[in-house]
């Protein structure tokens, strides 16, 4: 229950209205008690009980029943407003995180953690933990009774409650594996899903629909398999604590008659003790399931916790005074897998650089960690002498423009994807940038001009036009930096030609670092690096390069041939 404190904690929301809510449940649930306890007392000593106590009681009962409405809403805007509180809270811990954790696989696990987790979170205080809590109430006041009427029956009842929590604890440690298991199959299917739903339209442009629907349906029926093997190991637990409880009821029962017949007890003792043990023991087998239920929503809130304690970049710092950067022994490695080793750099202000080399190499992962969407595993990027912990996300990606492979578009139009690298853009600098970046002729000929909706992620426009799109946005930004990832791509050679001065052009005095694949579009670059296997092998001028007929005068000369 620690870990439930921390994410209460971390929610920065106070739990007083539920804890307040589950202290009016616990009333109620103490409530039969009072009836019960006026029984007990007629029988044993009849005078003790007046009809004024009967009515005083008779109204506690039915003040009793309003107040339930009144626990329960009181339980679940506490559990509301902590589960609001905690979903606003993960949400901006993930903003902090670096930007490598929401791509692939990583995407569909943190969908998960924010939807079926978070309710999970949110029954464990809406619903479950409140009654798990408030069925121990009746069963523990009647232990008591039955221990005052009798020892031995005390005895028997409390030896019932060890060895059915006994019987659950031995069956948690299976119960907890299986639900890990079952956690991890149900990340693997949503992220085949999600790549499935994604490549669907190159499948089907293949006729290959069936080649990743087959895995997926393997995956699926894994999946299947997990939520039965966790089924079976929650009900064993639940099956055999529920069997101790119903044959304790049946010894207690035979026990009692036992005493009965050797005077031990009398007769309304005797009754009180058989009404007493049903009221005791039935509970246990509801509290036995609850058990069961919270272990699998406390792994759910494990999960939660531990989304929260990920690293975290610094969200504002120090700005740099200049802007050189400088690359110290970087190592990257992703998901156990090396990606760069050794990587040293020193790229001074204003200066254009070009990484380059076959496909695979790091170039563009190298470009990620620039743009901190990757976190080095060893070594340091700094920008103007300083890391990103100390200048901070909010001023990193002021100092950077980014133009990726994979563009990334907003589902509004043409002008809030614009707006979005410079909200307070004038119509003159959106025409410039739009200019540049090869698309005058395009917006012309929108029916609404920049006003035009492009569709879900640009869903409506071509591949350059995206790219373009993004390109315009990059030069709209403004940054002192500018990093361009595989940029003409899907552009013609004229296009190419036009967006590459027009860049050349605004770009005057920024510091401007390419990867491309086309090496004549960074021949004029100030300093060249050639990648290999995630090590820089060479670097230098065009000219130098060439000069050592090394792995870029070959990737040039395979380059001229093509």
């Amino acid at each position: 229950m620690t870990n439930i404190q921390i994410l209460i904690r971390h929610s920065g929301i106070s739990a007083r209205q539920f804890w307040i809510g589950l202290a009016g449940k616990l009333v109620v649930e103490a409530l039969p008690l009072l009836v019960f306890g006026a029984l007990f007392a007629w029988l044993l000593v009849p005078e003790l009980v007046s009809w004024m106590t009967i009515g005083v009681i008779s109204l506690m009962v039915v003040a009793g029943q309003w107040w339930v409405g009144q626990s329960a809403k009181q339980t679940f805007l506490g559990a509301y407003e902590i589960t609001h509180g905690l979903r606003s809270q993960l949400l901006t811990d993930i903003r902090r995180q670096p930007l490598a954790a929401l791509k692939g696989k990583r995407l569909g696990e943190k969908m998960k953690l924010l939807t079926a987790d978070l309710k999970q979170f949110e029954d464990i205080f809406s619903h479950l933990l409140a009654d798990f809590i408030s069925a121990w109430v009746v069963p523990l006041a009647m232990l008591l009774v039955i221990s005052f009427i009798h020892p031995v029956l005390g005895a028997v009842t409390l030896g019932t409650f060890v060895l059915a929590l006994g019987a659950l604890a031995l069956a948690e440690r299976t119960f907890s594996q299986r639900a890990k298991h079952q956690h991890s199959m149900n990340t693997e299917v949503s992220s085949r899903l999600l790549e499935y739903v994604d490549c669907l339209p190159m499948l089907r442009g293949f006729a290959q629909s069936e080649r990743l629907a087959e895995p997926l349906c393997e995956k699926i029926e894994q999946q299947r398999a997990a939520g039965l093997g966790l089924e079976w190991a929650g009900g064993m637990g639940v099956l055999i604590a529920t069997l101790i409880t119903e044959l304790a009821l049946v010894l207690n029962l035979g026990l009692a008659s036992m005493f009965l017949q050797s005077s031990q007890l009398t007769w309304p003792e005797c009754l009180v003790v058989i009404v007493a043990s049903v009221i005791c023991i039935r509970p246990l087998t509801r509290m036995t399931v609850y058990a069961a239920l919270l272990r699998y929503m406390l792994n759910a809130a494990d999960r939660l916790l531990a989304l929260a304690q990920l690293p975290q970049q610094t969200a504002k710092g120090l700005a740099p005074i200049h802007h050189d950067i400088v690359i110290d022994n970087m190592h990257l490695s992703i998901d156990e897998q090396r990606i760069l080793s050794g990587v040293n750099v020193t790229i001074p202000e204003g200066h254009r650089v070009a990484f380059v080399g076959p496909s695979g190499a790091g170039k563009s992962s190298l470009l990620d960690a620039i743009a901190a969407f990757h976190i080095p595993s060893s070594g340091t990027v700094n920008i103007g002498g300083r890391s990103i912990d100390e200048i901070g996300t909010h001023h990193w990606y002021k100092l950077i423009s980014y133009v990726t492979q994979d563009v990334q578009l907003l589902g509004g139009s043409l002008r809030d994807n614009l707006l979005l690298a410079k909200p307070e853009a004038s119509n003159e600098e959106l025409q410039q940038a739009i200019e540049a970046a090869g698309l005058a002729a395009f917006v012309a000929g929108l029916p609404e001009g920049l006003d035009t909706h492009i569709g879900e992620n640009g869903n409506q426009l071509s591949g350059g036009e995206r790219q373009r799109v993004s390109i315009a946005r990059a030069l709209l930004h403004d940054a002192p930096i500018l990093l361009l990832d595989e940029i003409t791509s899907a552009l013609d050679e004229t296009t190419q030609n036009e967006v590459l001065e027009s860049i050349a052009r605004l770009s005057e005095g920024k510091t401007v670092i390419t990867v491309a694949h086309r090496l004549e579009t960074v021949q004029d670059a100030d300093t060249i690096y050639y990648l290999d296997n995630g090590e820089i092998t060479d670097y230098g001028a065009h000219d130098t390069l060439m000069a050592e007929k090394g792995g870029y005068q070959q990737l040039w000369q395979a380059g001229q041939i093509a």
